[in-house]
């Protein structure tokens, strides 16, 4: 992929969420609030913590962290559903109806909430122990294993036999060559994060739906290019090391 592919993916989001902003906006309110909410409960309660050293309440900090937690976890499985939902119509095979209900994808089929949670527990892994070395190693590899649950959902709805250790081992392999191109667009968002900032959140309403549909592009491109049978990966940032 190159410049004007990014460029493409990008144009071609932008467009689609404008031409449907009110869908994309109830199909992605559900975790944006529920990701607001938590981190709100996460920093006060961080306060309270700092203020009381534990005490005289620590127990009941200690809960508000855990219940802050849960609210961004929660808000985390309700963004894979609507990232899910906008792979799915992008490829053509999902309509624009019922967006709250479609933002519950994660727990249409068992196997891709039990997918979920065990590719995510194994890229944390994986990424610490990367981390261990040095940072930079770390940061990377989260870009090799970011594409994993959604070829695992892939592979169930096919009927294929794919664990969650061989999604993420066929997700580094298809991002050889593409992890920079990832990076380098999630970068050119960095301005329309700043706006979400200042407006208080309010333009992440368009921004977080554009940048997911725009990422859901790219790995709808990158499945059709590494499926075509004289498909050729490049290998600039190959890298083929042992560990996953």
């Amino acid at each position: 992929m190159d410049s004007q592919d990014r460029i493409n993916f990008k144009l071609g989001a932008k467009s689609q969420i404008l031409d449907h902003i009110g869908f994309y906006i109830l199909l992605s309110i559900l975790w944006i609030a529920l990701n607001w909410i938590g981190g709100m409960v996460y920093e006060r309660s961080a306060n309270v913590f700092t203020q009381t050293l534990w005490s005289n309440g620590g127990t009941t900090v200690s809960g508000f962290f855990s219940f802050g937690w849960l609210l961004i976890i929660a808000g985390s499985m309700m963004r894979a559903g609507t990232r899910l939902t906008m792979i799915d119509i992008d490829r053509g095979t999902a309509k624009l109806d019922n967006p709250i209900q479609r933002s519950f994808k994660l727990f249409d089929n068992g196997r891709y909430f039990l997918g979920w949670i065990f590719i995510g527990i194994l890229i944390t892994i994986f990424t610490l122990l990367w981390s261990l070395l040095l940072i930079v190693p770390g940061f990377i590899k989260s870009y090799s294993y970011s594409q994993a649950f959604f070829l695992y959902r892939d592979a169930v709805d096919k009927g294929e036999e794919l664990s969650p250790l061989q999604a993420i081992t066929k997700s580094r392999h298809m991002m050889d060559g593409n992890k920079a191109f990832l990076f380098i667009m999630d970068l050119s968002f960095i301005g329309w994060f700043l706006l979400g900032m200042i407006t208080f959140g309010l333009a992440g309403l368009f921004v977080q739906p554009y940048y997911d549909m725009a990422r859901a592009k790219f790995f709808t491109q990158l499945v059709v290019r590494h499926d075509e049978p004289q498909a050729t990966v490049g290998g600039d940032d190959h890298d083929d090391d042992g560990m996953a």
